[in-house]
Protein backbone atom coordinates (compact mmCIF):
# COMPACT_ATOMS: atom_id res chain seq x y z
CA UNK A 1 0.00 0.00 0.00
CA UNK A 2 1.53 3.13 -1.20
CA UNK A 3 1.69 6.71 1.42
CA UNK A 4 0.43 9.72 0.50
CA UNK A 5 0.99 13.35 1.97
CA UNK A 6 -1.86 15.79 1.72
CA UNK A 7 -1.65 19.67 3.37
CA UNK A 8 -4.78 21.22 4.32
CA UNK A 9 -5.89 24.12 6.05
CA UNK A 10 -8.61 26.31 7.36
CA UNK A 11 -9.77 28.20 10.45
CA UNK A 12 -11.76 28.64 13.33
CA UNK A 13 -13.96 31.63 12.83
CA UNK A 14 -15.33 33.98 15.41
CA UNK A 15 -18.38 36.06 14.62
CA UNK A 16 -19.01 39.58 15.48
CA UNK A 17 -20.85 38.16 19.02
CA UNK A 18 -17.85 35.81 19.91
CA UNK A 19 -19.62 32.70 18.67
CA UNK A 20 -17.36 30.23 16.36
CA UNK A 21 -18.84 29.13 12.60
CA UNK A 22 -19.16 25.42 12.31
CA UNK A 23 -20.11 23.99 8.81
CA UNK A 24 -22.04 20.36 8.32
CA UNK A 25 -21.21 18.10 5.40
CA UNK A 26 -22.74 15.01 4.71
CA UNK A 27 -20.12 12.05 4.87
CA UNK A 28 -19.86 9.01 2.13
CA UNK A 29 -22.34 6.81 4.24
CA UNK A 30 -24.83 9.98 4.55
CA UNK A 31 -23.90 10.61 8.03
CA UNK A 32 -23.75 14.65 8.93
CA UNK A 33 -20.62 15.81 10.59
CA UNK A 34 -20.14 19.21 12.09
CA UNK A 35 -16.52 20.62 11.68
CA UNK A 36 -14.64 23.34 10.91
CA UNK A 37 -13.60 24.69 7.43
CA UNK A 38 -11.00 23.69 5.66
CA UNK A 39 -9.48 21.86 2.23
CA UNK A 40 -6.38 21.02 0.86
CA UNK A 41 -4.09 23.39 -0.46
CA UNK A 42 -3.36 23.97 -4.02
CA UNK A 43 -0.33 24.01 -5.74
CA UNK A 44 1.24 26.95 -5.60
CA UNK A 45 -0.98 28.49 -3.23
CA UNK A 46 0.41 29.22 0.65
CA UNK A 47 -1.10 28.34 3.45
CA UNK A 48 -2.33 31.10 4.85
CA UNK A 49 -4.37 32.18 1.24
CA UNK A 50 -5.16 28.52 1.08
CA UNK A 51 -7.23 28.78 5.01
CA UNK A 52 -8.92 32.16 3.92
CA UNK A 53 -10.41 30.55 0.31
CA UNK A 54 -11.47 27.19 2.30
CA UNK A 55 -13.36 29.02 4.85
CA UNK A 56 -14.81 31.50 2.84
CA UNK A 57 -15.97 28.86 0.29
CA UNK A 58 -17.77 26.17 2.89
CA UNK A 59 -19.12 29.27 5.02
CA UNK A 60 -19.98 32.49 2.49
CA UNK A 61 -17.98 34.50 4.51
CA UNK A 62 -15.37 37.00 4.26
CA UNK A 63 -12.89 36.45 6.76
CA UNK A 64 -9.25 37.70 7.93
CA UNK A 65 -6.77 35.73 9.59
CA UNK A 66 -6.24 36.87 12.91
CA UNK A 67 -2.95 34.31 13.95
CA UNK A 68 -1.97 30.71 13.69
CA UNK A 69 -3.69 28.44 15.65
CA UNK A 70 -1.88 24.84 15.35
CA UNK A 71 -1.04 22.21 13.40
CA UNK A 72 -2.57 18.79 13.62
CA UNK A 73 -1.65 15.57 11.79
CA UNK A 74 -3.28 12.25 11.39
CA UNK A 75 -3.25 9.00 9.58
CA UNK A 76 -6.36 7.10 7.54
CA UNK A 77 -7.10 4.90 4.39
CA UNK A 78 -8.31 5.98 1.04
CA UNK A 79 -9.82 2.53 0.29
CA UNK A 80 -10.80 4.36 -3.17
CA UNK A 81 -7.16 4.41 -3.99
CA UNK A 82 -5.80 1.99 -1.68
CA UNK A 83 -3.11 4.34 -0.03
CA UNK A 84 -2.39 5.47 3.33
CA UNK A 85 -2.71 8.63 3.61
CA UNK A 86 -0.82 11.43 5.63
CA UNK A 87 -3.03 14.44 6.81
CA UNK A 88 -1.50 17.87 7.94
CA UNK A 89 -4.18 20.77 9.11
CA UNK A 90 -2.86 23.78 9.34
CA UNK A 91 -5.59 26.03 11.43
CA UNK A 92 -5.77 29.94 12.03
CA UNK A 93 -7.72 31.86 13.97
CA UNK A 94 -10.19 34.11 11.78
CA UNK A 95 -12.32 36.60 11.61
CA UNK A 96 -15.50 37.16 10.12
CA UNK A 97 -15.21 40.85 8.15
CA UNK A 98 -18.91 40.14 6.29
CA UNK A 99 -20.30 37.68 3.81
CA UNK A 100 -23.35 35.92 4.06
CA UNK A 101 -23.31 32.44 5.26
CA UNK A 102 -26.31 31.65 2.93
CA UNK A 103 -23.72 31.90 0.18
CA UNK A 104 -21.85 28.71 0.65
CA UNK A 105 -20.59 26.17 -1.61
CA UNK A 106 -22.53 22.94 -2.47
CA UNK A 107 -20.10 20.76 0.03
CA UNK A 108 -21.84 22.40 2.96
CA UNK A 109 -24.99 21.35 4.04
CA UNK A 110 -25.41 24.06 6.68
CA UNK A 111 -23.43 27.25 8.71
CA UNK A 112 -24.37 27.91 12.22
CA UNK A 113 -22.73 30.53 14.52
CA UNK A 114 -22.14 28.48 18.28
CA UNK A 115 -21.20 30.04 21.44
CA UNK A 116 -17.49 28.21 21.53
CA UNK A 117 -18.91 25.14 23.92
CA UNK A 118 -21.68 24.38 22.27
CA UNK A 119 -18.99 24.28 18.96
CA UNK A 120 -16.70 22.64 20.53
CA UNK A 121 -19.38 19.67 21.67
CA UNK A 122 -21.00 19.82 18.29
CA UNK A 123 -17.79 19.06 16.42
CA UNK A 124 -17.36 15.70 15.27
CA UNK A 125 -14.29 15.08 15.79
CA UNK A 126 -11.81 15.49 19.07
CA UNK A 127 -9.05 17.14 17.27
CA UNK A 128 -11.22 19.69 15.96
CA UNK A 129 -12.95 20.19 19.51
CA UNK A 130 -9.23 21.10 20.84
CA UNK A 131 -8.62 23.51 18.69
CA UNK A 132 -11.67 25.34 19.01
CA UNK A 133 -11.21 25.33 22.52
CA UNK A 134 -8.04 26.79 22.64
CA UNK A 135 -8.80 29.76 19.88
CA UNK A 136 -11.42 30.51 21.81
CA UNK A 137 -9.31 31.17 24.66
CA UNK A 138 -7.23 33.27 22.79
CA UNK A 139 -10.20 35.22 20.64
CA UNK A 140 -11.34 37.36 23.58
CA UNK A 141 -9.03 39.76 22.91
CA UNK A 142 -10.51 39.96 19.50
CA UNK A 143 -12.04 43.08 18.32
CA UNK A 144 -15.65 42.53 17.72
CA UNK A 145 -16.67 43.68 14.49
CA UNK A 146 -20.58 44.91 13.10
CA UNK A 147 -23.04 42.81 13.93
CA UNK A 148 -25.43 41.36 11.67
CA UNK A 149 -24.07 38.31 9.74
CA UNK A 150 -26.29 35.81 11.62
CA UNK A 151 -28.54 37.78 12.94
CA UNK A 152 -29.43 37.52 16.61
CA UNK A 153 -28.99 33.79 17.34
CA UNK A 154 -26.79 32.09 14.45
Amino acid sequence: MQTRTVVSAGGVIIDDEGRVVLTSRRTFGGDLQWGLPKGQVEPGEAIADAARREATEETGLEVEIVSRLTTINYWYIDKARSERVHKFVHYFLMRATGGDPTAHDAETEEVAALEPGEAANRASFKSERAVIRAAAAGAAAASPKPPGMFGPRG
